[in-house]
């Protein structure tokens, strides 16, 4: 799970994970904590060990080496076996399976994006599935002299605008319900928050696999989204082009930007197992 840096610090993918969150998940308050409880993770990481043994590998007191201990126990990150000995918990597995899949998500994606960016002339990002949200976590963008802004690290509901449609377009009837039975919140006056309006276009993405949406997050920015999907049937990500809507699409442009991103998004979910027979059905009238 971790490599050491000369400094004997824990570096890798759970340090790569930001000091504050770090800090919220374990719950601690200083950064000689932090670094204390990653410097043991790292060792737990390398060799399980006993109480004892932590603490003279760490070179920190037996008493404050059993305080991170029992945090980090607390916390799910270790788990304690029965002859006493310290192994990573649970909870850093999680971590580390989720950056590694988000890692592999953007590494197959990227060169894609980089030949949508070419060939459309417009910024393409590619979004994760973050619960009810699409966070994106890369952009390319293509050298034009007005520009909108970098999304990388934005968060989006599903409901607000093309790129989370195309992701619900891939749940169940009964979560679409859940999800369009919550509070939808409203960013200008193109968001759509009727359930009834929303369904009418999931089921429209659920035909097409892509979808166009006009200022609905950002008023005057347009972009075209497709799902990316796994072997099972559901979206992991999203592949989107976006410019501002004064050049974007062009005038009887959307229909060939709309089968061009579709073509690639296809490529990206075939590579990941996916195969149209694992799509959804259309939704019931009634959903």
């Amino acid at each position: 799970f971790f490599s050491t840096t000369e400094d004997s610090r824990p570096s890798g993918i759970l340090y790569a994970v930001s000091r504050k969150v770090v800090i919220s998940v374990l719950g601690m308050g200083t950064v000689q904590s932090v670094d204390r409880a990653l410097l043991l993770l790292s060792e737990i990481g390398r060799e399980p060990g006993g109480l004892v043994d932590l603490s003279t590998r760490v070179n920190l007191a037996t008493s404050t080496t059993g305080r991170l201990l029992a945090t980090l126990e607390h916390a799910g990150a270790v788990v304690r076996s029965d002859d006493g000995s310290y192994h990573v918990g649970p909870l850093v597995h999680g971590m580390v399976s989720t950056t590694n899949s988000t890692a592999s998500l953007e590494a197959i994606a990227h060169p894609h994006l980089i030949d949508l960016s070419e060939e459309l002339d417009e910024a393409a990002c590619f979004s994760i599935v973050s619960g009810d949200d699409t966070i994106t976590v890369d952009q390319v963008d293509a050298p034009k002299p007005i520009q909108a802004e970098n999304w990388t690290g934005t968060r989006v509901p599903m409901h607000a605008g093309s790129a989370g449609i195309v992701v619900m377009a891939t749940w169940d009837d009964r979560e679409i319900d859940r999800y369009l039975a919550g509070n939808l919140a409203t960013f200008n006056d193109n968001t759509v928050t009727d359930p009834d309006k929303l369904r009418s276009r999931i089921r429209q993405a659920r035909v097409r696999r892509v979808l166009w949406s006009h200022g609905e997050y950002v008023d005057g920015l347009s972009s075209c989204s497709s799902p990316v999907i796994g072997g099972s049937g559901r979206a992991l990500g999203v592949l989107y082009v976006y410019g501002p809507t004064f050049r974007f699409p062009a005038e009887g442009d959307a229909d060939r930007i709309s089968a061009i991103v579709l073509e690639r998004a296809e490529r990206i979910s075939a590579e990941l197992g996916w195969s149209q027979t694992s799509y959804p059905g259309p939704m019931s009238e009634a959903s």
